[in-house]
């Protein structure tokens, strides 16, 4: 039994990063799972440019190759090749209508630090492109997770 629960934990944690992590501790907290990835996934990916910011360009790229995806992401002022991957999530992400903020969901600076330490814990945290390993890391995420407040 145990050799057939290895590789499914190891599928169920397998490359979600941070996103997956830190949403994970924001289902307790009234956000729905779906949803926490439309709040957390652009500030990840920006958190995340330092040191994948050409394979990031090459998704950009692809958004901007679909006229109607273009389109949206013109309406929320981004320009080709100004816009990076995290703009562009938010971008596609507000015109698809979901929520884009913690504050959306009540949720302000004062749980921050909990939430961040909460996922520490998270094994998809160390999945993430730089692995997610002090407080400080999820809490620069979380506060441009935040929104106007």
């Amino acid at each position: 039994m145990r050799s057939l629960s290895l590789p499914l934990t190891s599928w169920l944690i397998e490359e979600k990063g941070g996103s997956h992590g830190i949403g994970h501790q924001l289902g307790p907290i009234g956000v729905p799972h779906a949803e926490t990835t439309c709040i957390c996934l652009p500030a990840v990916q920006k958190f995340n440019a330092k040191v994948n910011a050409q394979q990031q360009a090459l998704v950009v790229d692809a958004f901007w190759d679909d006229p109607d995806t273009a389109g949206a992401l013109t309406k929320h002022s981004l320009v080709k090749g100004q816009a990076d991957l995290g703009d562009t999530l938010d971008a596609v992400i507000r015109e698809l209508g979901f929520p884009r903020t913690l504050g959306e969901y009540g949720i302000g600076r004062d749980k921050l630090e909990a939430i961040a330490e909460s996922s520490l814990k998270d094994p998809c945290c160390q999945f993430n492109a730089i692995p997610l390993e002090k407080k400080e890391q999820v809490m620069e995420i979380l506060e441009m997770c935040l929104g106007s407040q």
